[in-house]
């Protein structure tokens, strides 16, 4: 999902509440993605973006830059045993990221603090499996 490089704080003076219409970051010039990007300690370079001069505001576009894709697979498997003629077992195996593909999360979008560009969690958990039984009568 693409997201906005934004400030942490007001630094325009506009009153904003963190979260709520943060104020954008600036520009640099320098490509958003180079080599050595698109890895969790660095999804993006930090340098193309900078904070901008107090009380004015950045000129970064809306939901500019593009975050992590995610994949994930999740599978079942059953199997139905009739036992008798009313009575029925059922077993079934599920599966949830399957592949166990680790699914990187948003990065940190704001340029004035330490972790600026780094992503530090999972979207989605790694693989889990559930067992279940039923019987029918």
């Amino acid at each position: 999902m693409p997201f906005t490089i934004s400030v942490f704080g007001d630094t325009a003076n506009s009153g904003t509440v963190l979260g709520e219409n943060p104020i954008r970051a600036n520009v640099t010039g320098q490509p958003v993605f180079g080599p050595g990007t698109h890895i969790a300690e660095e999804w993006f370079n930090p340098a193309a973006f900078a904070t901008p001069a107090a009380f004015t505001y950045g000129d970064v576009g809306r939901n500019t830059v593009p975050g992590p894709g995610m994949q994930t697979m999740d599978i079942a498997l059953q199997r139905a045993f009739r036992l008798t003629e009313r009575l029925n077992f059922q077993f079934r195996e599920e599966a949830f990221n399957a592949l166990n593909k680790v699914n990187l999360g948003t990065p940190n979008r704001f340029v004035n603090t330490p972790q600026f560009g780094t992503i530090t969690m999972a979207m989605t958990p790694g693989r889990e499996i559930q067992l279940s039984a039923r019987l029918s009568f």
